[in-house]
């Protein structure tokens, strides 16, 4: 756990980052059963519209009684799959950390470019593939930005009667997220005003 580096009597809410996983459902049971203190003031779970039905299961037990002793609080920015159909169809969509597959046919010619003395670019050779060939790679991620970290942070400032608001320039809410060891490298501070 990160050192606090803040004055919690100013902290007006304490939220619980909520996806319904393994860390975050850890995270909350253990602040259900006093394990990890101060109690949160609630959840927010941030529904794409589109999760997996295990997980729509899992959240209704989280939310039925002598579960959890705060409330969960569900935002959404709309439903992902719709946003997916709307890329298909060429407009703009937040792009899922989906990976792709190109294939380059045996034949194809490959210029090779290096830069010159002005720093432009200039052909220098080229080669002809022999066989095709393959890359795979996965396309930028703006999913988690759009339909999970907006939509929270929105409804986190309307719980702390930011809404509308200039941040203060201390922290007013603590926001948890449940994060095991063989995930540390997604710790770090958040700059969220």
């Amino acid at each position: 756990m990160l050192t606090q580096s803040y004055d919690l009597d100013r902290i007006r809410l304490r939220v619980l980052s909520l996806g319904a996983g393994v860390q975050s459902t850890t995270l909350a049971l253990m602040a259900a059963h006093g394990e990890v203190t101060p109690m949160p003031d609630l959840a927010v779970f941030a529904n794409t519209g589109w999760e997996p039905a295990r997980i729509y299961e899992h959240l209704e037990w989280l939310a039925s009684d002598n579960v959890l002793p705060f409330p969960i609080h569900v935002v959404s920015a709309g439903n992902i799959r719709d946003g997916l159909m709307r890329g298909a169809r060429g407009e703009r969509w937040a792009s899922i950390p989906a990976f792709t597959r190109t294939v380059t046919p045996a034949g194809t010619r490959i210029i090779h470019y290096d830069e010159d003395a002005d720093g432009e670019k200039r052909p220098v050779g080229q080669r002809v593939l022999e066989r095709d060939e393959v890359a795979i790679g996965m396309i930028t991620r703006q999913c988690t930005t759009e339909y999970k970290l907006e939509p929270i942070r929105r409804h986190v400032r309307i719980m702390a009667g930011l809404s509308g608001l200039r941040s203060p320039g201390y922290p007013v809410v603590e926001q948890w997220i449940g994060i095991s060891s063989d995930e540390a490298i997604r710790m770090k501070p958040s700059f969220q005003a």
